[in-house]
């Protein structure tokens, strides 16, 4: 059983945040070779105090429609229609209902219940009138009142007046009427699409939105762009921006010319300082070989808000390769990073008063510690794309192998632990527990409003994917009802009392440090800083030699050599040896490491690669779901060897 212990962490002081890109590596993952499903604790330097204990959570799967016996029309009976997956959205304003999306299958032609839709469940035990506890918002809505709609109702985020919510797929609106009001039909609901306008005269089609969250104003909403090489030399990035929803009942350009919401007073959450483009490194300018380090505009990929409003999550580097959740203020760019350990943390979610994050993590299986497990080393390699090289943490194939953690103030624990509390789900079978770790997290959960409980969705892993040598045991079918692999699950944190927050204020549409854009601006391209020899002094002692080396033209990076001698951030642990990392200058081309490190003090260890050719891994491959780096990287800590993951394809 997964552990649910309060975390031990390898602290280091050096935070970096990379802007690549977890995305590259949406396919990637396996388990240690040298140990399938561990569930050792993260080694790390002493507790400062005792650790404080787990708190109290309640865990139970949510009920929903029956499972559909197959996608045939007519298969299914059931008057309020089958489902073949479901997934989590968030709650209402009344901290009990929630928005889910459903895939209906197996209805008999012409019934509503098809395809992915927008559904409402009440977890309170309360009942919609027609003696469920769910009703399908967007089932029968017709085709004039979701003209231009396309994509899912995937991540439904409700806005706080009860009547709106945010999809994938637009904004489905009820207005006048709550979404639980009866009054709520078809007839009345509206779906309205979110366009992004990217040409001068607002004539062409809308730009890439990605990831589309809703700030807590209920006015702003931030969102990725994934930027794809359209030539040789191109690189994959992915840029976050931020701004502001304008409904336009009737648009005279672009398209649908239909009632829309526009996506206006962009701001590029990036900028023209290398070191506010998630490096954190940048030249003194007192001393021009000198680097130094500021931790600012921390976004990396755009993850969501904290609940207050004042900061945005990303992901970034705390040190090398290893990536963690960070709160960058929209107002003044400063930096504050949310967790510390050396596994994988991607989807974040903030408590509604900015304190808590809910966080998808890896760390109750040591898959990353054959690179990141080394403490004190700063990310200066990781100002190339090494995002990739890490990616084969967190999934295997596309089985995903995330756990929701709770992440505090002096307090991170596994929610779906089941040792603090009562813990149930709608299967009966072997694997088929809250916290089996066959039953993987997915995007996004979500906090009530009122802070007391979380919503989130699992997925169960296909055969393929999952028992040796990814895993110590086979996994079984799933059992949930009519061999469901997808379920809801609802976390109360029943020691919390509820709270009672003002609205959050709209905030300025004006992101300070970022760089506001104009239809027909081009995409960006980043920032890096100018090849050539460098130092950078440990903040408690010795130094490491940089060097930098960029491409012919001028547009990249391609190779960074360091040297440490006994290079240290805090005192405790000191860094001696060399790592490098290179690639063509692209972040689809293929990243290899050398690496000779070693550490000393409160911790002993190394870091080494095979050689004379390296660990190589290419993030191309990843992207096709599989895992086969050239060469091999290993981890020794305090005595104990960690090795990567076992390849696949």
């Amino acid at each position: 059983m997964p552990t649910g212990a309060t975390r031990r962490p390898i602290i280091g002081r050096h935070p970096l945040a990379t802007s690549l890109l977890a995305v590259l590596a949406l396919w990637l993952g396996s388990t240690p070779g040298a140990s399938a499903d561990s569930r050792t604790p993260v080694p790390g330097p002493p507790a400062v105090s005792s650790a404080p204990r787990s708190e109290p959570v309640s865990l139970r799967e949510i009920p929903v429609p029956p499972t559909a016996p197959s996608s045939a029309p007519g298969s299914c009976t059931s008057p309020t229609g089958c489902v073949s997956a479901v997934a989590a959205g968030g709650f209402l304003p009344d901290s009990r209902t929630v928005t889910a999306t459903f895939t209906y299958a197996g209805a008999p032609a012409g019934s509503p219940y098809a395809g992915s839709q927008l559904v409402l469940v009440r977890t309170d035990g309360r009942l919609f009138p027609d003696g469920t506890p769910w009703k399908c918002v967007t089932c029968g809505v017709p085709a004039a009142n979701r003209e231009g709609v396309t994509g899912l109702y995937r991540y439904a985020q409700p806005f706080r007046d009860g009547r709106r919510v945010l999809a994938e797929a637009g904004v489905v609106d009820c207005s006048p009427y709550p979404l639980t009001d009866p009054r709520c039909t078809p007839a009345v609901t509206h779906v309205y699409p979110v366009r992004w306008n990217v040409t001068p005269d607002g004539s062409g089609p809308g730009g890439s939105v990605v990831g589309l969250k809703l700030h807590p104003d209920n006015v702003h909403v931030g969102w990725n762009k994934i930027i794809r090489p359209s030539a040789p030399g191109d690189s994959f990035d992915e840029i976050a921006y931020f701004g502001r929803l304008r409904f336009d009942a009737h648009p005279t350009t672009g398209t649908p010319l239909a009632p829309r919401y526009d996506l206006v007073k962009v701001t590029g959450l990036y900028s023209a300082d290398p070191a506010l483009n998630g490096h954190f490194f940048g030249v003194d300018p007192r001393r021009p070989t000198k680097l130094r380090y500021e931790q600012r505009a921390a976004v990396g990929e755009f993850k969501n808000f904290t609940g207050d409003g004042g900061s945005l999550l990303g992901i970034g580097n705390t040190r090398s390769v290893n990536l963690d959740h960070f709160a960058t203020s929209l107002t003044t760019g400063a930096s504050r990073r949310l967790n510390d350990d050396p596994g994988y943390s991607d989807p974040a979610t903030s408590s509604p008063d900015g304190r808590w994050t809910v966080s998808m993590d890896v760390r109750y299986r040591d898959r990353f510690l054959f690179m990141a497990g080394l403490p004190g080393v700063p990310p200066l390699v990781d100002m190339l794309p090494t995002g990739a090289a890490a990616s084969a943490g967190y999934n295997i194939r596309t089985r995903r192998l995330f756990q929701p953690y709770l992440i505090g103030p002096h307090r991170d624990q596994q929610l779906n632990s089941c040792t603090t509390g009562p813990c149930s789900t709608l299967a009966t079978g072997p694997g088929s527990e809250a916290d089996s770790p066959f039953w993987a997290a997915r995007a996004d959960s979500s906090w009530s409003p009122d802070g007391t409980r979380i919503v989130y969705g699992q997925t169960y892993s296909g055969p393929a994917d999952c028992g040796p040598p990814f895993d110590l045991a086979p996994c079984p079918p799933s059992s949930e009802p009519g061999g469901r692999t997808s379920r809801l699950m609802l976390a109360h944190l029943t020691s919390r009392g509820p709270l009672h927050l003002p609205p959050v204020r709209p905030v300025s549409d004006a992101v300070p440090w970022g760089t506001p854009y104009r239809p027909g601006d081009p995409d960006p391209k980043r920032p890096h800083l100018p090849a050539g020899h460098y130092t950078l002094d440990g903040r408690r002692g010795g130094h490491a030699s940089v060097d930098l080396v960029e491409n012919a033209a001028g547009t990249a990076l391609t190779r960074i050599s360091v040297t440490y001698t006994r290079y240290s951030d805090d005192g405790r642990t000191f860094l001696d040896g060399t790592e490098s990392a290179e690639n063509a200058g692209t972040a689809s081309s293929p990243v290899t490491f050398h690496t000779r490190l070693r550490v000393s003090g409160e911790h002993t260890g190394t870091r080494t690669t095979s050689e004379p050719g390296g660990y190589t891994v290419s993030p191309l491959s990843s992207l096709q779901g599989s895992y086969q780096p050239v060469g091999t990287m290993t981890t020794v800590l305090d005595g104990r060897v960690y090795a990567q993951p076992v390849s696949y394809s």
